[in-house]
């Protein structure tokens, strides 16, 4: 899997570094003919817009591992064609994260106008609760993302011009039906709004962890929600070695 990954990045690499460079140049403009709070927004959506191009980058890396003649010359097993997007694309996702982290601590240390954010309370949230919220998107994007692939090697299956509708398709039943199914097995979904709770005050905004992520509810769902990536990984693996024609 690791020659397979390696190739990815090598792949990958000029797009990455020159994603990082524009994103670089328009903070720092953000920063200098801004103002605070346009800057401050502009950047937040920078930032977004480059987390959903690591995301795009990643299932088009896929595609080419299932697809692509000389990428089933690489000799690694079919799990390695899944598992290696995967991780390019956590990797990525944490690099953006180190930069977005480093561009914050940057600005609270050379701007001496008044923090926008500084509006903004934190009540009782600790760096464990934001590690686990972070923990807790990336497990959101990497089941997302698991039924993508499936989707992708149910559409790949298939010899006609129609592979990429049956995707769409395969994409929209899987959803559904695993959201149905976790409704029926475990009595109802978990809400994301029970994970903060917000306090509008005449001060600012109060922002106070609920401490939920790990109750039992939400738990099951984890557990549920593993056991289904599972079953979904090994339908791709099957699908890919079996099905899907380069």
């Amino acid at each position: 899997m690791m020659t397979l990954l390696k190739y990815d990045f090598r792949r990958n690499w000029n797009i990455l570094l020159a994603g990082l460079v524009v994103l670089i140049i328009v903070q720092i403009g953000l920063a200098l003919f801004m103002s605070e709070v346009a800057g401050l927004i502009i950047g937040i959506i920078a930032y977004v817009g480059a987390g959903v191009a690591i995301y795009v980058r990643m299932i088009k890396t896929y595609w080419s591992n299932i697809r692509a003649y000389n990428r089933r010359l690489v000799p690694v097993t079919g799990l390695s064609h899944l598992l290696s997007p995967l991780i390019f694309g956590t990797l990525c996702g944490l690099g953006l994260t180190a930069v977005a982290i480093i561009h914050y601590f940057l600005y609270v240390a050379t701007n001496a106008r008044m923090h926008f954010l500084s509006y903004i309370h934190l009540s009782g949230i600790h760096l464990s609760d934001w590690l686990t919220l972070l923990l807790f998107i990336w497990w959101v994007a990497i089941f997302m993302t698991i039924i993508i692939f499936l989707s992708i090697s149910i559409g790949g299956s298939f010899r006609w011009k129609a592979g990429p509708w049956i995707s769409i398709v395969s994409f929209f039943v899987l959803t559904n039906l695993i959201s149905w199914l976790e409704n029926v097995i475990l009595a109802g979904r978990f809400n994301p709004n029970e994970l903060f709770q917000f306090t509008q005050e005449s001060t600012g905004i109060t922002l106070t962890a609920n401490g939920v992520l790990w109750s039992d509810g939400r738990l099951g769902s984890i557990i549920f929600e593993i056991i289904v990536a599972v079953i979904m990984v090994g339908a791709a693996v099957y699908l890919n070695n079996k099905k899907v024609e380069v």
